[in-house]
C-alpha cells in the first residue's frame, strides 16, 4: 500500500502514488455557508468523484469479470492498476474543511492511491454464483401475476478441467455451461397472461435483397416472444444479440461516417427503429435511444433508432402495471412488431408527430477513374440531404390532448454525393 503524510496543498501532475488533482472538489463539497462542527458531505458526490478519477487513469486496475454467451461462460481477466485510497480520501476531505471552517487557506486536495491486483479467480466461488435450477414459468390469474421460467445453469465440465482450461495465459476464457430447460417455459404459458394488443407498428423493407432481408429475419427471430416484466429493462443488444457471420448474418448496406457500407447484420436497425416505435405507442419509458448519423428510408426524422452491438443500444423500461409481450414478424416485405398484455384501468391514446425544421444540402465528390474515358461519369453513390427534426410525443384521453412534450430533437449529417470521373488515356 502506497503511503504518504497528508498536505495541505500538492503540485499538478503525478507523485509517485499520490495523484494531483485540479478537480474543484470542494466547490461541490463546500458550496454551503455556515459550516457545523458536525461534518457531514455528499456521499454519492464522493462515489461519482472516486469513479471519475478511475476512468481517467490509463493505468486503472481491472477486477475480473465474466458473462454469460449462450451455452458459454466467459471469464475476462482483470489487470493490476492503481485505484482510489477512499479512507484516506475521506481524511483528507475532512482535514480540508476543518481547515475551511478555521480559515486557513484552501488549496487543491491530494488524492492518495493504492496498488490493486485482482485476486485469483475462484472457479468454486463461480460455479456457486452461477449455478440455478430450472424453474418453471407459471400466472396468476387471480391476481394477473406473471412468473417467468428459469433456465438451469452449471458447469458442463469438472472443476479440474476448468482449472485446466485458465491454467492457460490468456485475456479471455471459455468454460463449457449445461443450459437445462423447465418443463414449463414463458413462451408455453400461451396468451392468457397476454390476451390484448397494446399496440402495434409496421414498416416496408425490399424482400428481394437476401441480405437485408436475412438480417431482418434474424433479429425479428430472436425479439418474437420476449416478455418483460413489470419494471424490468430491455436491452436490444442483449436480447438480439452480436450480429455476426457465426450466428448467420450477412453482409448488407449500413450507415458509417456519413457513407453506406457494406457490414455483417445491414438492416437490423430497421428492427430496432420500428420496436421503438412501437414501444411509443405503447407508452412505455424509453431508457436509451439514439438516432442515426444519416437520414433513413423506412421511418420519419426523429423515429427511427440505430443500434451498434456494444457501442449504442436500444433501451426501454416496461412501465405499465402488467408484463407484456412482444411479438415480431418479417414476412413478403413487411416487418411488424406488437406489445401484448393485460390493459391497465387508465389507458391513453398516442400520437407522434415528427417536423423537419431545417435541411442540409449534400456535397458533390468526384474520383478519378482511369478505366473511365475522359467526359465519361458514373455516380457511385447517389448521395442524401441531411435534416434537423423535431419529434413530439401527444398522450390524448376521450380525443382530449392530455400532454404534449418533446420527444427527441435530432440532427442527421447529408451523405456525400460520389461521381467516378474518366482519365483514361
Amino acid at each position: 500500500m502506497h503511503k504518504k503524510k497528508y498536505m495541505k496543498h500538492v503540485l499538478y501532475g503525478r507523485n509517485k502514488d499520490i495523484i494531483s488533482n485540479n478537480y474543484k472538489i470542494l466547490q461541490v463539497l463546500l458550496s454551503g455557508e455556515n459550516l457545523k462542527l458536525n461534518i457531514k458531505f455528499n456521499e454519492e458526490i464522493v462515489k461519482s468523484i472516486f469513479s471519475n478519477l478511475d476512468d481517467e487513469w490509463t493505468d486503472t486496475f481491472i477486477d475480473n469479470s465474466y458473462y454469460i454467451d449462450e451455452d458459454k461462460l466467459i471469464i475476462v481477466k482483470g489487470k493490476q492498476g492503481v485505484v482510489v485510497d477512499e479512507e484516506a480520501l475521506h481524511k483528507n476531505i475532512e482535514n480540508m474543511i476543518y481547515d475551511k471552517i478555521e480559515g486557513k487557506k484552501i488549496y487543491e486536495l491530494e488524492i492518495p492511491t493504492i496498488t490493486k491486483t485482482p485476486n485469483e479467480i475462484d472457479l468454486e466461488a463461480l460455479r456457486s454464483e452461477i449455478y440455478k435450477e430450472p424453474k418453471d414459468a407459471s400466472y396468476d390469474k387471480a391476481t394477473s401475476t406473471l412468473t417467468t421460467h428459469v433456465d438451469g445453469v452449471d458447469f458442463g465440465v469438472t472443476i479440474e478441467e476448468a482449472k485446466n482450461i485458465l491454467s492457460e495465459d490468456k485475456e479471455e476464457y471459455e468454460i463449457p455451461l449445461k443450459i437445462t430447460k423447465p418443463n414449463i417455459t414463458t413462451e408455453k404459458l400461451g396468451e392468457e397472461a397476454f390476451p390484448n394488443k397494446i399496440s402495434s407498428f409496421s414498416t416496408r423493407y425490399d424482400a428481394s435483397n437476401i441480405n437485408r432481408s436475412t438480417n431482418i429475419e434474424l433479429a425479428v427471430k430472436a425479439l418474437n416472444g420476449t416478455v418483460i416484466l413489470p419494471e424490468e429493462k430491455f436491452s436490444f443488444n442483449g436480447t438480439v444479440g452480436p450480429r455476426t457471420k457465426a450466428k448467420g448474418y450477412l453482409l448488407a448496406g449500413a450507415y458509417s461516417a456519413g457513407e453506406l457500407i457494406e457490414s455483417y447484420g445491414g438492416g437490423v436497425c430497421q428492427v430496432s427503429s420500428t420496436l421503438y416505435n412501437t414501444v411509443l405507442m405503447a407508452n412505455l419509458e424509453i431508457v436509451e435511444r439514439y438516432n442515426h448519423s444519416s437520414v433513413v428510408s423506412y421511418v420519419s426524422n426523429g423515429r427511427d433508432a440505430t443500434v451498434s452491438y456494444g457501442v449504442k443500444d436500444f433501451k426501454f423500461k416496461n412501465s405499465r402495471e402488467y408484463a407484456i409481450k412482444l411479438k415480431a414478424s418479417a414476412k413478403n416485405g413487411i416487418l411488424t412488431i406488437e406489445v401484448w398484455g393485460i390493459p391497465q384501468e387508465e389507458e391513453y391514446d398516442i400520437e407522434i408527430t415528427s417536423e423537419t425544421t431545417d435541411v442540409i444540402l449534400c456535397n458533390t465528390k468526384y474520383v478519378y477513374d482511369s478505366t473511365l474515358k475522359p467526359g465519361e461519369e458514373i455516380v457511385k453513390s447517389a448521395g442524401a440531404n441531411g435534416a434537423k427534426s423535431i419529434t413530439h410525443k401527444i398522450v390524448k384521453k376521450n380525443g382530449q390532448i392530455i400532454s404534449k412534450t418533446v420527444l427527441s430533437e435530432d440532427s442527421y449529417n447529408p451523405m456525400t454525393k460520389v461521381i467516378r470521373t474518366g482519365t483514361k488515356k
